[in-house]
């Protein structure tokens, strides 16, 4: 087996392919659907904009309370987080409406699904994991995160942001960090995160106002 080798990160640039309009404020979550569709989730108007692959709205739902992150899971369902709740509400994308809601024992900011779990930032609780069979909840990391803290998995790895330290964290599964990267003259304030095919992280840096890259080790990163 020979190995690919990837892409250095020196090398990578963002071209811009489409502008969408979300006709919503305070989005603070967003995840890619399949037939190309995209969904919103606004935590300052409290509802969920699922989007067709031409920018225009599927459909709208507003009647599930507060809303913070939102992913894509299997059996075309969607879940949302809820931030300042104790609550992760489970959406019928075919229906068109709640299925069922969660009941969690912390606030709930960002999620990413994981082979029939939910993983989400429960702030004082640390990173937290959810089975979607019998809603059990394990800890993967008891540190205490920030309010608007994001996750992201890669692999047999965990990725999440903090907020009030300015910082990504990098961990395993069982909650071993393997490294965590903080520049306050670069990244301030980050919040989304996501992770592309060779482990490049990518943070959004609200207070800096920028896109950082940050190599699958922690140790190069640059702002794109």
């Amino acid at each position: 087996m020979v190995a690919l080798p990837t892409r250095n990160i020196e090398n990578l640039t963002l071209t811009l392919q489409k502008r969408i309009s979300t006709k919503l404020s305070g989005v603070f979550g967003c995840s890619l659907l399949p037939g190309d569709r995209m969904v919103f989730s606004s935590y300052r108007d409290d509802k969920i904009r699922v989007l067709k692959s031409d920018g225009s709205t599927d459909f709208i739902i507003k009647t599930i309370g507060q809303t913070f992150d939102v992913v894509f899971i299997s059996d075309d369902s969607i879940a949302v987080t809820s931030g300042e709740s104790n609550q992760i509400n489970i959406i019928d994308l075919k229906k068109r409406k709640l299925r069922k809601s969660i009941k969690v024992d912390s606030n709930n900011d960002g999620v990413v699904y994981k082979d029939g779990h939910l993983i989400y930032c429960a702030r004082e609780k640390g990173l937290q994991m959810i089975s979607l069979s019998d809603e059990s909840i394990t800890n993967v990391i008891n540190n205490k995160l920030s309010i608007f803290a994001y996750v992201t998995t890669f692999g047999d790895k965990l990725f999440y942001t903090n907020y009030k330290h300015d910082s990504v964290t990098c961990c395993e599964y069982h909650g071993t960090i393997l490294w965590t990267f903080c520049d306050k003259s670069l990244l301030l304030s980050p919040l989304g995160i996501s992770i592309d095919n060779d482990g490049h992280v990518f943070v959004v840096g609200s207070g800096s106002h920028n896109v950082v890259i940050i190599s699958p080790d922690g140790q190069r990163y640059r702002q794109l």
